[in-house]
């Protein structure tokens, strides 16, 4: 592996006899990845980057061709304000918030449609996509109920993947320390006005300490048919996780525990252009299922077996007109749960639940166009609960052709899961009489979108009321969750990124920093969960270089959580470009430090891994 890694090194000092022009294209392809026409994909009012008015982050295809990352993990990262807690490496397993919040509390979405898990957050990142097949990751920070429905309390990321138009053929493995192996493929057979594209995925270690090992696979497809005023889409995934979760869960004592989830999901989508009307229907449903052992050499000791199916059917209509553009959309959701553990009073595991949201808003446009305001409200019924009027508003302003001023408020709410409510061990106790948690936030900022350079910089404050903490009075009790924290989330998230036209040798840079004091009511009890786990500052930094055909990205994280060490790492991401074949390299927490990202499992030391790639 290292002698693979010093040749790689080598190359840099390949003759530069094709280097300038190697290098021109790849200045070109940066530039040409131009974030400012950049539609964000919302399922009404869908805007470029540059107009919309919220603080917006965009993972690109550029990007991801230029890391090769193992995981949408290790993509999200990348991004300051995301705080991604890993138990397991490559995107076995994590738990992903957006400024402070819990994973409860960040919606995931693919291609607009969003994951919901009715038994717990925990599964919200079993993706049925490899990271390969992304096209980008759009991350908006802040509340998007608005927009996307409730669970988008702190944040939402959206995983955007496409047909691609073009007959294409991708082949790429790699091999690491730890006995890591990981095989992707896939092929694009588009005819005509139908696009289609099918990839496939296969993922394996040994695990970089005892019980940790992991085996993952998945499928994807996806098409599209263009019959001009109509166009259809249908996406169809399947993952399947088989891993050791030594520590995992409970205690770091508990060495034995083993998970294996399996995930399905299939969305029937269309967009019907009916004069100044866009029309959007759309079915989808989720399959997961979850089953955990105590210890997997003998699961009759103890284990849980839970299935979730999530039915889900919305429209969503769009017009424009001499103000601005209107939305609206009505979304309907079937919630079931069959667990062997989440029982009610009574001993029963079988659980459902119907939601119902109808999403208004409208963007005015004033002053030539410089003025921006989106007011909306999501109105939501949920089953048991409390008709929720979840209203916000966006306001933009245009300094210029490149500066723009924006500000936003919204309130956004939760409703327990079924974990939260009925989860049973020797060490939990859920809550049947849970209520909905809610908040309400704010933020001013500036951003700037230029062709070499963009900016994004603001303040926010989220102030969160009955919000769901799991607690004990001491160490000796059962942890049990209730609505007792109120809390108070001040911050400042600033995100740069620059692409250099004129200098040899680097491309460009991104800097990210995000602060955050979070501030919660005194109360009783002595010990809770999530009370004290946000990051207070976190900053990544992620220069990319390049001699010839070769490109090297590096990428620094500072992590400085409340209950943790802070730690610093830093990865670094090579490969050389010889035309359709690209070899790259990957050297994960090259220092080796020791680290936590939760209190239970500490994260792997150096890395090393190396592949290839084909394209034809």
């Amino acid at each position: 592996m290292r002698v693979f890694l010093i040749f790689l090194l080598t190359v840099t000092g390949l003759s530069a006899q094709s280097g300038t022009q190697v290098l021109d294209a790849t200045l070109d392809s940066l530039l040409e990845d131009n974030i400012q026409t950049l539609i964000i994909q919302e399922n009404r009012l869908s805007l470029p980057f540059s107009d919309n008015s919220r603080n917006i982050e965009l993972i690109t295809r550029n990007d991801i061709t230029q890391l090769n990352p193992a995981s949408i993990n290790e993509l999200l990262q990348t991004v300051a304000g995301v705080d991604l807690r890993q138990r397991g490496v490559n995107g076995v397993q994590a738990d992903v918030s957006i400024r402070g919040g819990t994973f409860e509390q960040t919606l995931i979405l693919l291609n607009g449609v969003r994951l919901l898990d009715p038994q717990t957050g925990h599964h919200m990142m079993n993706v049925p996509v490899s990271v390969a097949a992304i096209e980008r990751i759009e991350i908006i920070k802040g509340p998007a109920a608005r927009i996307y429905g409730q669970n988008a309390f702190a944040g939402a990321i959206n995983i955007v993947t496409k047909a691609q138009d073009e007959r294409a053929v991708s082949l790429m493995g790699e091999y690491g320390e730890f006995g890591m192996a990981n095989i992707f493929a896939s092929v694009s057979v588009p005819t005509g006005k139908y696009k289609q594209t099918l990839s496939g995925a296969y993922n394996t270690s040994d695990g970089y300490r005892y019980n940790t090992d992991y085996e993952i696979a998945n499928v994807f497809y996806q098409s599209q048919l263009d019959l001009g005023d109509v166009a259809l889409d249908l996406m169809a995934g399947h993952v399947d996780r088989k891993f050791g979760g030594n520590g995992f869960y409970g205690r770091e004592t508990f060495t034995e525990q083993y998970e294996e989830v399996v995930t399905s999901f299939v969305s029937l989508g269309s967009q019907i252009n009916k004069g100044d009307w866009r029309i959007k229907p759309r079915v989808s449903y989720r399959r997961n299922k979850d089953n955990w052992q105590f210890d997997r050499a003998n699961p009759d000791i103890f284990q849980n077996f839970h299935t979730t199916q999530v039915v889900t059917g919305e429209v969503h209509l769009s017009k424009s007109h001499s103000l601005g553009q209107l939305g609206v959309g009505v979304e309907y959701n079937y919630l079931h749960l069959d667990s062997s553990n989440l029982k009610d009073g009574e001993g029963n595991g079988l659980h459902t639940r119907n939601q119902v949201g109808i999403h208004i808003e409208n963007r005015f446009l004033f002053a030539d166009e410089k003025l921006d305001v989106t007011p909306g409200v999501l109105v939501l019924q949920v089953q048991g609960e409390d008709l929720s009027f979840l209203p916000g508003l966006d306001v933009g302003y245009a300094l210029n052709n490149n500066y723009k001023l924006f500000a936003n408020v919204g309130w956004t709410t939760r409703v327990p899961t079924f974990t939260d409510l009925y989860y049973q061990d020797s060490g939990s106790a859920g809550n049947p009489n849970l209520e909905k948690e809610s908040a309400f936030t704010m933020e001013l900022g500036v951003k700037k979108v230029a062709k070499n350079f963009n900016l994004q910089a603001s303040i926010f404050s989220r102030q969160a009321t009955d919000q769901i903490d799991w607690f004990r009075i001491n160490e000796m009790d059962r942890w049990m969750p209730d609505n007792f924290n109120t809390a108070t989330y001040l911050g400042l998230d600033l995100s740069t990124r620059y692409n250099f036209e004129n200098i040899k040798f680097i491309n460009s840079v991104r800097f990210g920093y995000t602060f955050l004091d979070a501030t919660f009511e005194e109360t009783d009890f002595a010990f809770s969960r999530n009370e004290l786990e946000n990051l207070r500052h976190q900053f990544v930094i992620s220069p990319n270089f390049s001699v010839g055909p070769v490109s090297l990205n590096v990428i620094l994280k500072y992590n400085d959580r409340v209950s943790l060490e802070d730690y610093m790492t830093v990865n670094a991401y090579l490969s050389a470009e010889f035309g359709s074949t690209t070899f790259f390299a990957r050297a994960n927490n090259i220092f080796d430090k020791i680290y936590r990202e939760t209190n239970l499992v500490e994260m792997p030391g150096r890395w090393l891994s190396a592949g290839a790639k084909l394209d034809f």
